[in-house]
């Protein structure tokens, strides 16, 4: 049972100011993970919300409560960082991969995260976002801005890809076709089942472009995309691999698309620049 006191009495120091909201973050560092190298932190984010107005003495305060822990992962490109909601990014075993602000309209998560300064690309795994940062980008001063865009996108329940756009890939580039050979048909199951697991473990993706004249044509996304083990990658690991066991393999090539091809060669006139010098 409460007492209201008078105005004038002394035990009514201070008049009840009208509540804020306030925002606490925390962070704590989760247990390792296994997988080799792995740098893991769960953020647990609790938002508590008081009422705006602060009418009787005795008024109960209203809380709302959210927690999300995130996980991050290292890969073999130190410019690309693995984020792990625990929930599910694409949906099918799909994924996505956006290289630019311009290309990343169509994601709502996306495009939030190109606001964030330093990100030069975001890819979309089946549970996973892998982000690619400037390479005088620092990540210490990235994190806490990219924790808090995963979380509030999946807080909001937006769909991770709009509706009709495009950017989504499915992995029909390793379905079986009536008219694929029998030698395609293995490089497809082999690429699908031993191979992209590996390379979705290091926050990367592999798209299969083609077979001509015993050369298997690949596209590397994600973190694999700018790493600069990706020639080991392909020739040590993706090679080795289907050369064993498709005798009609006798390379792997990367390929590029048509901005990534100029950006290629800008690249190699540099080193021979700096070479010469």
């Amino acid at each position: 049972m409460f007492r209201i006191l008078p105005l004038r009495s002394k035990a009514l120091a201070t008049a009840v100011s009208s509540a804020t909201k306030r925002t606490l973050l925390t962070a704590a560092v989760s247990t390792p993970r296994k997988t080799l190298g792995s740098n893991s932190a769960a953020w647990s984010v609790m938002q508590h919300q008081l009422p705006s107005r602060a009418v009787k003495a005795n008024m109960f305060a209203v809380q709302q409560v959210r927690t999300m822990f995130i996980q991050t992962d290292t890969t073999p490109n130190q410019d690309s960082l693995k984020f792990i909601p625990g929930v599910a990014v694409m949906t099918d075993s799909s994924t996505a991969e956006f290289l630019d602000a311009r290309n990343a309209m169509n994601s709502p998560l996306a495009k939030k995260l190109f606001q964030i300064d330093g990100v030069r690309g975001v890819f979309f795994g089946p549970d996973f976002v892998t982000i690619t940062k400037d390479q005088d980008a620092i990540w210490q001063l990235m994190k806490p801005d990219i924790y808090s865009a995963i979380m509030d996108f999946f807080a909001s329940g937006q769909p991770i890809i709009s509706e009709g756009a495009e950017g989504e890939n499915v992995h029909n580039d390793t379905m079986i076709n009536e008219d694929d050979s029998e030698t395609v048909q293995m490089i497809k199951e082999l690429l699908d089942t031993r191979i992209r697991p590996s390379i979705q473990d290091d926050g990367g993706d592999i798209e299969y472009r083609g077979f001509e004249e015993g050369i298997v044509k690949l596209k590397l996304k994600g973190a694999c995309r700018t790493c600069d083990s990706s020639t080991v990658t392909l020739k040590n690991g993706i090679e080795n691999m289907l050369m064993h066991y498709v005798p009609e393999v006798s390379a792997v090539e990367q390929v590029f698309d048509a901005e990534e091809e100029v950006a290629q060669l800008e690249f190699e006139k540099l080193e021979r620049r700096l070479m010469n010098q």
